[in-house]
């Protein structure tokens, strides 16, 4: 419930961020900035809510090690993925590949972030068993 909650917060400050980001490269770019930022903004959420699936499946804590053996083996699908649709967008003359690459950089921060504070916020931090 927890991960879940997190992960909610986490998309909410992107999709802040990444309005943001439409807005500026609107104001910057002109009419192909907002399409551009949108690919990005939905890249990231897309990569990252993807990655949180196996732990939300298997558990937080029960099975934790299928989890991550399942994330670690989703995680190269996942970056190709993001490459091959990267690459398909940027051929259309309607995408600006920075303005892709820049909002992919500050959502991803943002995510990054947030899940970083939450995590640190939390009254019972994880341990790792050695």
């Amino acid at each position: 419930m927890i991960l879940r909650r997190r992960n909610r917060t986490c998309a909410l400050v992107t999709l802040a961020v990444g309005a943001l980001c439409v807005l500026v490269a609107w104001a910057a770019v002109g009419s192909h900035g907002p399409g551009s930022a949108l690919l990005g903004l939905v890249m990231v959420l897309v990569f990252f809510s993807a990655g949180t699936l196996p732990l939300l499946v298997v558990g937080d804590a029960t099975q934790s090690g299928f989890a991550f053996l399942v994330l670690a083996m989703t995680y190269i699908l996942r970056i190709l993925l993001g490459v091959v649709v990267y690459v398909v967008a940027i051929r259309s003359p309607a995408i600006d590949r920075q303005v892709v690459g820049l909002t992919v950089i500050a959502c991803a921060l943002a995510w990054v972030n947030t899940q970083v504070v939450l995590g640190l916020s939390r009254g019972h931090q994880p341990t790792l068993d050695v």
